[in-house]
């Protein structure tokens, strides 16, 4: 029929099909054909019946084809209306000639395009009884039963079959699209780890060369006016050497400032001035404000300086995890807990939504709605540590991550006083 049927999706409370653009062109041809092969009829009609086949034709085309364009505006009530209209033409029409009654293949396909789900079967059901009792006057036969009934099955076969197909390929659409967002946002966390990895580079580079090189150079200073003074020299002959030796610390110091601001802006936004404690409690706070959920934030253990990647890929999974509860649980409550124990460090993120099915999520092809999961624990895995969500329908959900001990050990220099 047209294409408007097929883009339509539940207008008005409906289970229409969507998209077989392929179907409505195949039940428009049949329409149109079999509207052509009832005017036939006209060749051994009388002139008064004649015309009033000609009427009852037009009227139907008019309102079919009108309401295959306009129907998906009405609504419930206005669409079963507009079948009723149909449904009584057609009666019409089979008692002005028995050529009408093939019209039944042209209702059929058009009540379950209009409902597709039981209300079309039932309207189905309805011209099959109109189909076969409209032959009782002049004598019911098998074959008059038969081929309704073959027809309306074969219709509903029809029907289904490429609404399973329309199904199923909007599904592979959406997968594909899933697929796509999947990989744009892997590429962006590859982007993001590159940067951090580059930048955390940096920073090590800047802080052995030319933060050490600086602050050695005041030591030296320092240690050189010492001598001076040691040298036994009149306070007006070392004032020059003193002065000048003064104006080199100060831009030493000046520098070494310049290069501490460097390195701290190379260190992820939310670390540059404050702990791993702190920023989780300022992205907390941020969350929080944004979504009314009471966010908590708390720390057991001592705690312990890690590498500024490792800093970073555990503050970015928790961004991850707060952010998938905010959007997806409905929870009243999250708390994100830091646990810094001797074998490792672990981030805790739990709340009282409505949980899932961690397994069937883990069984989904890649992309279906999990792609931020998935980025998490691909972060977790780079830092060496492991991702577990541990969740059910009903809730709660935690999702821990436990990042090694030892990552701390030997790459503190960055936020060491001294630099």
């Amino acid at each position: 029929m047209g294409t408007t049927v097929a883009g339509r999706t539940g207008t008005g409370g409906t289970g229409n099909a969507t998209g077989n653009k392929a179907l409505d062109t195949g039940i428009t041809v049949l329409s149109v054909s079999l509207l052509v092969i009832s005017l036939a009829a006209l060749v051994r009609m009388p002139l008064n019946s004649a015309l009033l086949h000609i009427v009852l034709v037009s009227l139907f085309s008019f309102l079919l084809f009108y309401g295959i364009v306009e129907m998906p505006k009405w609504g419930r009530v206005g669409q079963a209306s507009w079948l009723m209209c149909l449904t009584g033409l057609w009666i019409a029409e089979m008692m002005v000639t028995p050529l009408a009654i093939y019209w039944v293949f042209i209702l059929f396909f058009v009540y379950l395009r209009t409902f597709n789900d039981w209300r079309g079967v039932v309207w189905v059901a309805l011209g099959l009884a109109i189909a076969v009792g409209a032959q009782i006057p002049t004598g019911l036969t098998v074959g008059g039963v038969v081929g309704p009934v073959l027809s309306a099955l074969v219709v509903m076969a029809t029907n289904y079959a490429f609404s399973t197909i329309d199904r199923v390929s909007k599904e592979r659409e959406a997968l594909i699209d899933e697929l796509l967002a999947a990989r744009q946002q892997l590429a962006a966390t590859e982007r993001e780890a590159g940067v951090a990895q580059e930048r955390e580079r940096l920073a090590h580079e800047i802080h052995d060369t030319v933060a050490q090189g600086l602050s050695s150079i005041q030591m030296l200073l320092h240690a050189a006016d010492r001598d001076l003074d040691a040298t036994g020299l009149s306070p007006a002959e070392l004032a020059p050497v003193k002065a000048r030796m003064d104006t080199a610390r100060r831009a030493a110091a000046n520098n070494l400032a310049e290069t501490r601001a460097m390195i701290a802006a190379l260190t992820p936004a939310p670390l540059t001035e404050a702990s791993l404690l702190h920023a989780l409690e300022r992205v907390a706070r941020d969350f929080s404000q944004a979504s009314g959920i009471a966010i908590e934030v708390s720390s057991d253990g001592a705690p312990r300086v890690m590498p500024m990647r490792c800093e970073a890929g555990v503050l970015r999974i928790a961004q991850g995890a707060v952010s998938n509860a905010v959007k997806h649980s409905g929870a009243s409550k999250i708390r994100v807990t830091l646990t810094y124990a001797p074998a490792e460090v672990r981030l805790d993120v739990v709340d009282n939504g409505r949980g899932f099915d961690p397994e069937s999520l883990a069984e989904a092809p890649t992309g279906l709605g999990h792609v931020g999961l998935a980025a998490m624990r691909s972060r977790a895995e780079e830092l060496g540590g492991e991702l577990v969500v541990e969740s059910g329908p009903g809730g709660p959900t935690a999702v821990s991550v436990a990042l090694p001990g030892t990552l701390g050990a030997d790459d503190s220099q960055v936020k060491e006083a001294g630099v």
